[in-house]
């Protein structure tokens, strides 16, 4: 029987984590001997002081030593797992490809260039902005350091979990040993096992929803890219028994020290709670006084909020007209095999993402959507338009933002569905987690079966 390692984030609330989970049972049923390599991920992170950064090298170190027998790695790959700096990063990545055998690096995420210049923005003035340029340019060095590495090292071969991903490569680094198979959690069977396990009405009573109401939902770590915003707005323009499920919370790293509420948590309290937010509110912007016409202190207050709080967000000239806060239901953060129970049981998902600078290769939550036959929309963020190449017209797409045209897929949805789920079913018997097993035994040259 074959050994191979996975090394990774792992037991840990991040992407990597689960695919690893996943990826390891999977394997594991294909008829290897899989042992995990966990990253100290906290330790890792840190930079500073130098003793700490020492410790980190010290547990790649031992984790290089250890893989150095096994006949295959698979190294799950995300420059943040392994340091917050490009240098410390890239070094640790590279001491344990040269420790390696035979490695396959399956890539989660990577810097993929800059886009501006340096100079150009100090000639504008913009110090700050020139500042963060060159430290980009610093990580681009970097950057390109490492894949020069990779291009030569005849040991090592690359998945994506896209096709953009693979052409990128290809052609910014030369990668040529590299092929692409998108993320895969269950197969059928599984996916039928938590669905026979799982009453609908006693599942949602137990998170305090109504079984009688129809429930929408957004998951995963609270952050703006998400685009939870769009879905608060798109209840304006749903039924009344509709309610918004928030499935998820900060996420570990992301958590400001002193800090009680963070920014983005800020942002959704506020759009929430913005005091006499109706639309009869704002005509009231002036009541008279000894001098004349003067701003109210409510509509100051709603000024101060939005420049402060929502100032890089288009959302501040779109806060609800109407109370939607008792139609919004925070979950907070639940496992992942608690969140495929979710997958199966709520009556929409939605993934309002917006498009990142850095790039999406793939979305767990959208692989869950569609492994277990989810109504499911999706924005036309890169992310999920590559997965529709591997799904071919089995996606419901809404523009970015667009919370109208969000409210009205989802009313409409019914009368497209049979559709799409001929289309997804069709699909994932290509892309699924047998074929997984197979991409990776392909790579591996692996006789195993």
């Amino acid at each position: 029987m074959e050994k191979l390692a996975i090394v990774s984030s792992y037991d840990e609330e991040c992407g990597a984590a689960f695919y690893s989970s996943r990826l390891k049972h999977h394997l594991e049923q294909g008829g290897y001997q899989v042992d995990v390599k966990r990253l100290p991920v906290s330790l890792l992170r840190i930079n500073e002081p130098y003793s700490i950064r020492l410790k980190g090298d010290a547990e790649i170190a031992r984790i290089a030593k250890e893989i150095a027998d096994y006949d295959a790695v698979l190294l799950q790959f995300e420059p943040g797992l392994y340091g917050s700096s490009a240098k410390a990063s890239y070094r640790r990545v590279r001491q344990l490809l040269r420790a390696s055998k035979k490695v396959i690096i399956t890539i989660h995420g990577f810097d993929r260039g800059i886009n501006f210049s340096a100079v150009r923005q100090l000639l504008r003035g913009q110090i700050l902005e020139a500042i963060y340029t060159i430290f980009r340019a610093s990580r681009i060095q970097e950057t390109t350091k490492f894949w020069r590495y990779v291009e030569k090292a005849s040991h090592v071969q690359i998945l994506t979990f896209c096709r953009a991903d693979q052409t990128l490569l290809e052609r910014l680094y030369n990668i040529r040993r590299i092929d692409n198979f998108p993320i895969a959690y269950y197969d059928r069977e599984e996916v039928q096992a938590i669905r026979d396990s799982i009453d609908r009405d006693t599942f949602l009573r137990r998170y305090g929803l109504d079984p009688s109401k129809k429930h929408f939902a957004v998951c995963g770590f609270l952050a703006a890219y998400k685009g939870h915003l769009t879905a608060m707005k798109a209840l304006e323009y749903l039924p009344e028994d509709w309610n918004l499920v928030v499935l998820g919370g900060e996420h570990p790293h992301a958590i400001e020290a002193d800090l009680d509420i963070g920014g983005y948590l800020n942002q959704l309290l506020n759009f929430l709670h913005m005091p006499e937010s109706s639309a009869a509110g704002e005509a009231d912007l002036v009541t008279e006084g000894i001098a004349g016409k003067v701003m109210t202190s409510s509509y100051l207050e709603k000024q101060e909020i939005k420049q402060k709080v929502f100032k890089k967000t288009e959302f501040k000239y779109y806060f609800p007209n109407n109370p939607i806060r008792e139609r919004v239901k925070f979950v907070g953060q639940v496992s992942d095999e608690e969140m495929a129970k979710f997958y199966t049981v709520l009556d929409y998902f939605v993934h309002p993402y917006m498009k990142t600078k850095s790039g999406q290769s793939g979305s767990g939550p959208a692989t869950l959507a569609l492994e277990f036959g989810t109504r499911a929309l999706f924005s036309n963020a890169p992310v999920f338009r590559e997965m529709g190449r591997y799904f071919s017209q089995g996606m419901a797409f809404f523009n970015v933002g667009n919370f109208v045209e969000l409210a009205d897929a989802l009313t409409r949805y019914p009368q497209q569905e049979q559709d799409f789920t001929a289309h997804r079913e069709t699909a994932l018997e290509t892309y699924n987690p047998a074929n997984m097993v197979a991409t990776y035994r392909r790579m591996i040259g692996s006789k195993s079966v």
